[in-house]
């Protein structure tokens, strides 16, 4: 008898531990997921809507996607009830694929943003007449750090970003903005 006792009550006590973890782990507010976008030299910034949370509460997020777990760095701003938490922006490389969030106890479906905010298809492509060549004005982040504006050729925004890309490393650290297609004169460098 006396052991079927201490066996109940060594029962009860994991139960009840059990119970406790599972309520410290749980927050006492609630999240809404807004929206993401990739911001130049800060990577991937996820958005949501929150009440009631610190930020201990949002210690080891992370996000699926591409077959991996990547962390992401959360923080609350409080006076404006959001949380912000930020993936590096290589994750970019997963654009339109859905990722999975965990966050303060909570999943979240997520579409991983474009790195330009170049369309996946639907890609409009632009013929100029005899003389001109098309193509778009392109803002690359140098390491100085400053900002340079160059037009490159692509008859379409794919093609633009492609050869933009290109030029990456080195002296161009980033691509800031890709202007809208438009035809533009043929110089005499081009034609030689």
């Amino acid at each position: 008898m006396k052991k079927t006792w201490m066996i109940l009550l060594a029962v009860a006590v994991f139960v009840s531990a059990l119970g406790m973890q599972v309520n410290r782990a749980k927050a006492d507010g609630y999240i809404v997921y807004e929206d993401a976008q990739y911001v130049v030299g800060t990577g991937i910034v996820f958005t949501f809507e929150a009440e009631g949370f610190r930020n201990k509460d949002l210690k080891n997020a992370n996000i699926w996607v591409g077959s991996d777990f990547y962390d992401l760095y959360c923080w609350v701003r409080k006076a404006e009830g959001k949380i912000l938490c930020v993936a590096w922006g290589s994750l970019t490389k997963f654009a339109g694929q859905t990722g999975i969030i965990y966050l303060g106890g909570q999943i979240f479906y997520v579409i991983i943003p474009n790195k330009h905010g170049i369309p996946d298809d639907g890609d409009q492509s632009l013929t100029c007449p005899d003389g001109f060549v098309s193509g778009a004005d392109v803002t690359f982040l140098t390491s100085v750090p400053s900002f340079l504006t160059f037009f490159i050729e692509g008859a379409t925004d794919s093609e633009v970003f492609n050869s933009a890309t290109s030029f990456l490393g080195g002296f161009f650290v980033d691509i800031d903005s890709i202007g809208s297609l438009y035809c533009s004169e043929i110089s005499e460098e081009q034609i030689t």
